[in-house]
C-alpha cells in the first residue's frame, strides 16, 4: 500500500530567508544563509561562507591602564548579572556575547556607552555590587563617532569602571581586541583575514584549565574573522591560545591592583564556531566559575513515518517535478532496521554519545495485517521495541487541521492503543499480530502530521483528553523558539507545550545517496530556480554542509528536536542510511571539539526541560554571592534555578562541571553555603 497516494497529500514548501550580513567593528561577514528544504516542513542549507573582513579601530582617545585604589568593603555582596558594555552602531561582538548567554541562560545588561555617562552607581551601592563580571564587546569601546574613531568612555568612566573591578574582584573581558601594552600583549605582528581556511590555534595548559570540555588536545580553527597576532608583554601575560610562532590570540591579563582582563585578538559574531566553543568557557571564568544557568548538548533525532511508506525522488526525475507523482515509494524493511540497530549500537560505544538513543514517531496502521502484505516488519518492532524510544504520530498520518473532535480521538487513540497492547504470539493469529508492547512509549508526546492541527480547537481539545501534553511545531515557521530552549504553550489549548523542531534538508522522500544528490541539487544547484550554491554538489559535499548546521545546534546547547524520516533510514548498501551517515559526519567533528555527553532526552523529558527553562526565564530570579560565603537566591514565581558550579542535594557532575536545580517557590527566598 502506498502511504502518498492513499493516507495524505504533501506540497512542496521552499522557503527562502536573505542571507544576514553581520558587521564585525568595520568589517563585514555574511550569515548563515536558510532555504526551504524539507519540503513539507522547511528549511535550507546553512552557509558558513563570510565576507571579506576589516581591520578593528583601535580609539585614539582611549586612556592607557592606570593602576585604581580599591575601596575596603566588608562585607560585600555581587548580584549575579553579567555587565554587558558595547558602544554605538552596529557590534557583531553584542549578538555574540548575546547569544552565549541566552543559551546558557546567564542574566545579564547590555549598557550602550557613549550616548549617557556611565555613573558608578550603575556599578555599585556601597558594598554591594549590582554585577558579577564585565563584558566588552572589544577593548577600547571603539567606535566611530563623527570626529572619527573614539573610544564610548571617557577617562573618569574607565577609572571609575576599573576600580569597581578592583574594588570588588570583578573579572573584565573583552570579545575582540586590538593588541596593546595595556592589555598584556606586544605591538601586533600581523593582521589576519582568516576567511575560509582558517587559522589554527594550540591550547596552553593555562587555555585546558579554562575549558574543560573541549578536546584541547586539536587545535581550534579561526575562520570567518578578522585576528591580529601579537607576543604576551610580560609574565603578568597568561596566554591561553596560541598559534605555531608563540603569538598570543587569547591571555589573561593581571594588574598590580588585582584586576584581571581576558582579552580575544579575533572577531567573532553569534554564527561562527570558534566563538560557540569559547563562550561557556569565557563565562565562567569571568564569573569565577559560579553562574546562574548551563549547557547540555542534545541530540533528538526524531524519524516520522516509521511503518508506513513514503514517495521516493528518483534520480531520473526532473527538476521541478511534484514529487508525490513519483511511482516510487519505500518503507524500511527489517534488514534497514536491523542495520540501524547496529548503527546505534556502534554510536553508543563512543564516549560521548553512550546514551543515544533515536525517537521513532510511528503511524500504527502500518502495523495492522490491512496496510502491507509483510508482517515482519511488525514483528520485528514487537521483538526489538527496546532498541529505540516511540513517539506516536497518530493512527495513519491523516492531516488534522479540519478534522472534528471525534475523528482527531479516534486517530490519536487508536494508535495509543496499539503502542501499549501486547503482541499475539503466533504469526498466524487470525486477529493478527496483536499490539507493538512499546515500552519506551508515552501517550504525553506527539508529532502532528506535517505539523498540522495546531490552529484546530476540536483536535487540541482531543488531544488533551487523551493526555497529550507535548508535541512538536516547526521550529523555521510559525510557534518557533521565542528565545532559546523555550518553547510556546498552545493558545488554544495552553496545557500542550509547542516544542520547536528543528527542519533540515535530509528531504523526507530520499532513501539513497544519488536520490538525496539528485534533488537536493534541483534546489540548491546551479540549474536551480534560485541557485544557493555555485557547483552541483557530491554527496560527500552535502554531509559536510548539512553535518555543520546540525554541529552548531549541539555546540551551541541548542534542543530543539531534529526532524528526519522513515525512508533515510534505508541500508542502501546493506550497511549505511543516510542518517547514519549525517549523524556519523556531525558527531565527528562534534568529537573533535568537545568533550561533553551528549543527552538524549525522551520527548516528555525534553519537554519538562523547556517548560523550566520557561518558568526560569519570567519567574523574577534574583541573586547575590557573598565570595567564598553563600550564594542567596529569590524567586518572584514557582521556579526551578540552574546553578553551574556550585554543589547542593540536587546536583549533577556532567562533563566535569557542577550543575544545581533549586527549586523555590513564589516569593521563596533560599541561601546556600558555598564550599
Amino acid at each position: 500500500m502506498s502511504n502518498s497516494h492513499g493516507l495524505r497529500s504533501r506540497w512542496i514548501i521552499l522557503i527562502l530567508l536573505v542571507a544576514l550580513t553581520f558587521a564585525a567593528s568595520s568589517m563585514t561577514a555574511s550569515a548563515d544563509k536558510h532555504h526551504g528544504g524539507d519540503h513539507k516542513d522547511g528549511n535550507g542549507p546553512l552557509s558558513m561562507e563570510r565576507g571579506k573582513t576589516k581591520r578593528l579601530k583601535t580609539a585614539p582617545n582611549a586612556p592607557a591602564q592606570i593602576t585604581t585604589q580599591a575601596v575596603a568593603c566588608a562585607p560585600m555582596s555581587l548580584d549575579m548579572k553579567l555587565l554587558v558594555l558595547t558602544p554605538p552602531g552596529d557590534n557583531p561582538e553584542l549578538g555574540a556575547i548575546q547569544s552565549t548567554l541566552d543559551f546558557l541562560g546567564a542574566p545579564y545588561d547590555v549598557r550602550v556607552v557613549g550616548q549617557s555617562p556611565l555613573a558608578a552607581a550603575e556599578l555599585a551601592d556601597s558594598c554591594h555590587a549590582h554585577y558579577q563580571a564585565v563584558l566588552l564587546t572589544n577593548g577600547d569601546l571603539a567606535y566611530e563617532s563623527p570626529q572619527g574613531w573614539a573610544s564610548a568612555l571617557t577617562t573618569d568612566e574607565w577609572t571609575a569602571l576599573w576600580t569597581f573591578e578592583a574594588t570588588f574582584g570583578i573579572r573584565q573581558v573583552s570579545w575582540y581586541t586590538y593588541p596593546t601594552a595595556n592589555y598584556g600583549f606586544q605591538a601586533p605582528s600581523a593582521a589576519v583575514d582568516t576567511g575560509a581556511s582558517g587559522m589554527n590555534v594550540a591550547f596552553t595548559q593555562a587555555g585546558k584549565a579554562a575549558f574543560p570540555y573541549v578536546n584541547t588536545a586539536n587545535p581550534l580553527t579561526i575562520n570567518y574573522a578578522y585576528a591580529y597576532t601579537a607576543k604576551p608583554l610580560d609574565s603578568n601575560t597568561t596566554p591561553w591560545l596560541t598559534d605555531t610562532a608563540g603569538n598570543a590570540l587569547a591571555a589573561v591579563r593581571a594588574y598590580p591592583d588585582g584586576r584581571q582582563n581576558l582579552a580575544l585578538t579575533f572577531d567573532s559574531n553569534q554564527y561562527l564556531t570558534h566563538n560557540t566553543v569559547l563562550g561557556q568557557g569565557i563565562i565562567s571564568w569571568a564569573t569565577k566559575g559560579v553562574f546562574l544557568g548551563e549547557r547540555h548538548v542534545y541530540i533528538s533525532a526524531q524519524v516520522d513515518d516509521v511503518l508506513i511508506d513514503d514517495s521516493v525522488w528518483t534520480p531520473d526525475m526532473v527538476c521541478g517535478a511534484n514529487p508525490e507523482l513519483s511511482s516510487t515509494t519505500y518503507r524500511v524493511t527489517t534488514d534497514d532496521m536491523r542495520a540501524l540497530k547496529q548503527w546505534q549500537n556502534r554510536v553508543q560505544r563512543q564516549n560521548t554519545t553512550g546514551g543515544l538513543v533515536l525517537d521513532m514517531a510511528f503511524n500504527g496502521y502500518g502495523a495492522t495485517p490491512d496496510a502491507y502484505d509483510d508482517p515482519s516488519l511488525t514483528r520485528w518492532v514487537q521483538n526489538n521495541q527496546g532498541v529505540f524510544k516511540w513517539i506516536s504520530h497518530t493512527w495513519d498520518h491523516e492531516l488534522l487541521d479540519a478534522v472534528d473532535y471525534n475523528f482527531a480521538y479516534a486517530e490519536l487513540k487508536q494508535n495509543i492503543d496499539i503502542a501499549n497492547a501486547k503482541p499475539r504470539n503466533r504469526k498466524n493469529d487470525q486477529g493478527g499480530p496483536g499490539g507493538l508492547g512499546l515500552n519506551a512509549f508515552s501517550k504525553a508526546n506527539l508529532v502532528t502530521p506535517e505539523i498540522s492541527g495546531l490552529h484546530n480547537a476540536a483536535f487540541l481539545q482531543a488531544a488533551h483528553d487523551l493526555g497529550v501534553r507535548y508535541v512538536v511545531s516547526d521550529s523555521s515557521k510559525e510557534y518557533n523558539n521565542p528565545s532559546p530552549n523555550a518553547g510556546v504553550y498552545n493558545p488554544l489549548q495552553p496545557d500542550i507545550l509547542m516544542i520547536p523542531r528543528h527542519p533540515n534538508n535530509l528531504f523526507y522522500n530520499v532513501s539513497t545517496p544519488d536520490q538525496w544528490v539528485a534533488e537536493y541539487n534541483c534546489f540548491y544547484g546551479p540549474s536551480a530556480a534560485k541557485p544557493f550554491w555555485d557547483h552541483n554538489l557530491s554527496y560527500n559535499e552535502i554531509l559536510d554542509k548539512e553535518s555543520t548546521v546540525l554541529l552548531g545546534y549541539m555546540l551551541k546547547g541548542d534542543n530543539d528536536p531534529w526532524m528526519f524520516h522513515q525512508t533515510n533510514l534505508r541500508a542502501y548498501d546493506g550497511t549505511h542510511s543516510l542518517l547514519g551517515d549525517l549523524l556519523d559526519r556531525t558527531l565527528a567533528k562534534y568529537n573533535a571539539l568537545y568533550k561533553l555527553p551528549v543527552v538524549s532526552p525522551t520527548m516528555d523529558q525534553l519537554g519538562q526541560v523547556i517548560a523550566n527553562r520557561m518558568a526560569y526565564n519570567t519567574a523574577g530570579v534574583t541573586a547575590s554571592i557573598t565570595p567564598g560565603v553563600s550564594m542567596t537566591l529569590t524567586a518572584q514565581q514557582a521556579v526551578v534555578i540552574p546553578v553551574t558550579g556550585v554543589r547542593t542535594n540536587n546536583s549533577e557532575n556532567y562533563g566535569g562541571q557542577k550543575i544545581s536545580y533549586i527549586k523555590l517557590q513564589a516569593g521563596q527566598s533560599v541561601t546556600i553555603p558555598l564550599n
